[in-house]
């Protein structure tokens, strides 16, 4: 994403009443001169919430902000978690509207029944052993067993056996990666039928993401796997039938 960023609210305003495209605005709360909401409906003067959804960046609870009738697109509390802020433009660009964000504790507790609560098939596509044992490893935690492939051909003749609710699939795989076996897999089974696909890869570069959404990813996670990361893509994964 291009992004320009100003310290002073009324410059932000200035870009935006000159016509300056921008397909989204994360207003800090605490700033000088104006406030976060305050720049918020000087900007709802110029562009509705269809043009330009906006996004209120604040170290409060989103109870305590009194937005000015302003319709946030969401609250994004400090200190920002990069997972928070990449979900939410996942649900804006997506065109799924509006969403709420519930702040998450930093180190949220694991629940060794979650797998009971939330039972899931899942399949761990991975070619290096070590990451396969903390990927188990860390799965169980919380109740969960997953079966195991060592490329992209063998995850998609797993899926061809049977059913899976969520393949965690590592982007750089030998024979066949993990890219190209999201594509078989969404071109060969409608969405309703396959599973959800989560991205695994060390790789932080810009558009590494975009790769992996245009090869039909539905989530992302970074290597070293983290446990907020893992639970929060078990959690958003839907059982099929």
């Amino acid at each position: 994403m291009h992004v320009r960023a100003t310290e002073n609210p009324k410059e932000a305003i200035k870009w935006i009443k000159k016509g300056d495209p921008f397909d989204l605005a994360i207003l800090d709360m605490n700033m000088p001169e104006m406030n976060g909401v305050e720049l918020a409906v000087a900007i709802r003067e110029v562009r509705d919430a269809e043009a330009l959804p906006l996004v209120l960046f604040t170290s409060l609870g989103s109870r305590e902000v009194e937005t000015g009738g302003v319709n946030f697109a969401a609250q994004l509390q400090k200190p920002l978690k990069p997972s928070a802020l990449f979900d939410i433009l996942l649900e804006i660009f997506a065109g799924q509207g509006m969403v709420e964000v519930k702040v998450k504790p930093d180190k949220p507790s694991m629940e060794p029944e979650m797998a009971e609560r939330h039972p899931l098939r899942i399949l761990l596509a991975e070619d290096n052993a070590v990451n396969q044992k903390l990927a188990l490893k860390l799965l169980s935690q919380v109740g969960y067993r997953a079966d195991v492939a060592g490329n992209g051909l063998e995850a998609i003749q797993a899926i061809e056996r049977q059913k899976y609710d969520l393949v965690l699939m590592d982007v750089q795989m030998p024979e066949m990666d993990g890219l190209e076996a999201s594509r078989q897999i969404c071109s060969r089974w409608s969405r309703g039928e396959r599973p959800r696909i989560v991205a695994m890869t060390a790789n932080a570069m810009q558009g590494d993401r975009e790769r992996c959404l245009e090869a039909g990813m539905d989530d992302y996670v970074s290597k070293p796997i983290r446990v907020v990361e893992l639970i929060s893509a078990l959690d958003r994964t839907e059982i099929l039938d």
